[in-house]
């Protein structure tokens, strides 16, 4: 046993001694040119070395190589594609012995990369996979027979086990330049170790790198430890923790942390995620969790337990800070390209709404959701006070009977003129968006509604508004419409019923205006070509009808007027009655056609106490001009408003014109054609004239030509 340890000794010694020998006589700088020509072949480009290489015989054979160079074809802007400070490589002589090639740890210092692509598309990567080689090298002939290794080599060369004691990296740079597409990327320092790389144990790994991508600069530092694996995908990662930070003109990214116990196929991985920074003018801090499943066929990507939580502040913000939250749990198919997210809730602030929701990858993403809210006030969330804002302009004064002409100077409101530039909606047409929206309760401009329930799609321009119901102050509403954006100027439909609303909140509520009262119904059915503040009344078609039942019309007292009519008739002046300004009605019905800028009515029908009242008129959508004829009859009864005042008045009908704008309307009793139009009333009129110039003129009221002085006289009254 002694004589063969010593045998073993013995040839140890011997290899020692061999390679001693080998490296004390051979120079290894004689083999620079060699080495060149042969990356000359292989290549076509010139490989420089112009630092010694050098043996290191301790503990282990190895080699170093100073000051080399490899270089660019010209024509590019760096003379080099790879330069290398120095390079250090070690490999152990003892288990050279037992078919193992341990070298071990590389070091390369103040390496270089420089890769670019040129405007023309040539990039100084081409030709290094040898095709290069035949055109710098003899070209091949019929006596010439490619060398075929023996198969025992092939053989005997996958026999053998290489491992590689380490990678360091250090101080080593590149630069990626793209003049075809006007980008360059830049790694001004890297630093990089690496373990000893052997399968089946954990390899530390730590890396930090430097760098810009055109305008934004970067910072990044990590440490791991990997598990290598000879089938790759089975490799794994573990104490995964990043950091880095960055910094361009429309980001600042002052921190971001990732951290991951471990990383690896068909295991779950615990992640946690964290970024503070500012976008433009609003800064953000997040922080969130998850964990991570991915599959060993890479089809299938589960995300459990997500949970992002992000504080924005800004100005430019509905509020100095907000609050935002997601929660869900998310999967991806990598065959179908479709991401879900399930158990989803999400908040802002005090908003909060839950569903489900998917994303399906394609040219254009198909987004699919449904989604519900317990309760969402945007009033209390934009800030906007609980009241209405006051009208501009106060309830017109009371206007007497009069013959003369309305001014409208006093009460005129500058306006600025309507604008005729059409939104852009190109952004609709790379949208694919079709879902759901419940809402138990939404407050919006102080009005409330309940139990809404929505449904809509955006299909590449055209969106399609299939649902929309809700309960509004007693009553309901229902809407259905489409937009077209792929036509200029867009194309809308609309058709709404609301049934059996409490009309005096919902004004009271929307515009802070009582100026109708009573439950209402209204149907919408109307189309438009343009969205533009001015094609919105010019290019609007359609019908809108009312039905209003139990109310009353705030500003305007028929019952009031008659009175005053009745006053007039008799020459004398109406007493004043403290009442409010107002009439009431049973039914209040009409039906006006849109078109042209013009809405008008020829069947505004009411009825209210002792009162039946037709209107017919329109109004100018677009400079809001007011022109109706109010005909008031009289149907001969003392109950409810009015009483026997205009009893006396039965039968008798009582215009009234509806002038001014929609900011200052005005109306008045046209007294005129309260006479001419009632041959009662004119034969009133006539008599009372007659006995009043009897009483005048006394003895001469029967001459002749008084007589006919007082019947023009009459006539210029009525005519």
């Amino acid at each position: 046993m002694k004589k063969l340890l010593y045998i073993l000794l013995g040839l140890v010694m011997l290899v020692v001694v061999a390679i001693g020998v080998l490296v004390a006589v051979i120079n290894p700088n004689d083999f620079k040119p060699l080495i060149a020509d042969e990356v000359k072949k292989a290549t076509g480009r010139e490989l420089v070395i112009d630092g010694d290489i050098s043996w290191r015989f301790w503990p282990s054979l190895g080699l170093s190589v100073e000051k080399l160079a490899f270089k660019n074809p010209q024509g590019f802007a760096e003379p080099n594609m790879l330069k290398l400070d120095r390079a250090d490589l070690s490999v152990a002589v003892m288990p050279l012995m037992s078919d193992t090639l341990d070298i071990g740890l590389v070091s390369l210092y103040g390496a270089h990369v420089f890769i670019q692509t040129l405007p023309n598309g040539q990039s100084n990567l081409d030709g290094l996979t040898g095709d290069a080689s035949t055109t710098d090298s003899e070209p091949e002939t019929a006596s010439q027979t490619p060398t075929t290794e023996p198969a025992s080599d092939s053989q005997a060369a996958t026999a053998w086990t290489i491992t590689i004691g380490g990678l360091d990296v250090v101080n080593a740079s590149a630069v990626v330049r793209d003049d075809k597409v006007h980008t360059i990327s830049e790694i001004s320092q890297l630093n990089l170790h690496i373990g000893k790389l052997t399968t089946g144990t954990w390899v530390p790994v730590e890396f930090d790198v430097e760098g810009k991508q055109n305008a934004m600069v970067f910072t990044a530092k990590g440490q791991m430890e990997a598990m290598l694996n000879k089938v790759a995908m089975e490799s794994q990662l573990r104490k995964l923790s990043l950091s880095a930070s960055l910094n361009d003109a429309n980001i600042q990214l002052d921190s971001l942390s990732l951290t991951a116990d471990q990383v690896a196929l068909a295991m779950p991985a615990a992640l946690t995620f964290s970024a503070k920074g500012k976008a433009n003018d609003m800064s953000f801090d997040t922080s969130g969790k998850a964990s991570v499943l991915v599959d060993k066929s890479i089809a299938n990507i589960q995300a459990t337990g997500i949970d992002i939580s992000t504080l924005l502040a800004g100005a430019s913000l509905p509020r100095p800070e907000m609050n935002i939250s997601l929660k869900a749990d998310a999967a991806f198919n990598n065959n179908t390209q479709k991401l879900t997210l399930s158990q989803l809730v999400a908040s802002l602030d005090e908003l909060e709404v839950d569903g489900h929701a998917s994303v399906a990858l394609a040219d254009i993403p198909a987004v699919r959701f449904a989604l519900h809210s317990s309760k969402i006030d945007l009033d209390a969330f934009l800030g906007n006070t609980t009241e209405a804002a006051q009208p501009a302009v106060s309830k017109p004064a009371e206007t007497k009977p009069s013959s003369a002409p309305n001014d409208q100077s006093a009460t005129a409101i500058a306006k600025a003129p309507l604008s005729d530039v059409e939104p852009d909606l190109s952004a609709l047409k790379g949208l694919d968006i079709a879902g759901e929206i419940a809402i138990d309760e939404l407050v919006a401009n102080n009005v409330k509604v309940s139990q809404v329930k929505t449904a809509f799609a955006v299909n590449r321009g055209k969106v399609n508004l299939k649902q929309f119901d809700a309960k509004l102050y007693g009553g309901s509403v229902s809407a259905e419409g489409s937009l077209d954006a792929t036509v200029t100027p867009a194309r809308y439909r609309v058709t709404k019923d609301i049934k059996n609303v409490n009309v005096q909140p919902l004004l009271m509520a929307a515009a802070n205006e009582d100026i109708l009262s009573g439950r209402g119904s209204i149907d919408v059915n109307v189309n438009g070509v343009g969205l533009s503040e001015k094609r919105l009344r010019t290019g609007i078609t359609g019908t809108v009808a009312i039905n209003f039942a139990d109310g009353s019309i705030d500003g305007i007292n028929i019952p009031e007027m008659i009175r005053e009519a009745k006053a007039t008739l008799k020459g004398k002046r109406a007493d004043y009655v403290e009442e409010a300004r107002q009439t009431d009605f049973s039914a209040l019905t009409a039906t006006f056609n849109l078109g042209k800028g013009i809405a008008s009515t020829r069947n505004m029908k009411m009825e209210a106490p002792a009162l039946r009242i037709r209107s017919e008129g329109q109004t100018n959508l677009v400079s809001e001009d007011l022109d109706f004829e109010v005909f008031v009859s009289v149907v001969g009864t003392s109950k409810g408003q009015g009483g026997k005042d205009i009893d006396e008045l039965k039968d008798v009908t009582i215009p009234v014109a509806i002038g001014g704008t929609w900011q200052a309307p005005s109306y008045k009793l046209d007294v005129k054609a309260l006479l001419t139009s009632n041959k009662v009333l004119e034969e009133k009129v006539r008599k009372e004239a007659e006995r009043g110039l009897e009483k005048l003129l006394g003895d001469k009221a029967g001459d002749d030509k008084v007589k006919n002085v007082a019947d023009k006289l009459l006539k210029g009254l009525f005519n």
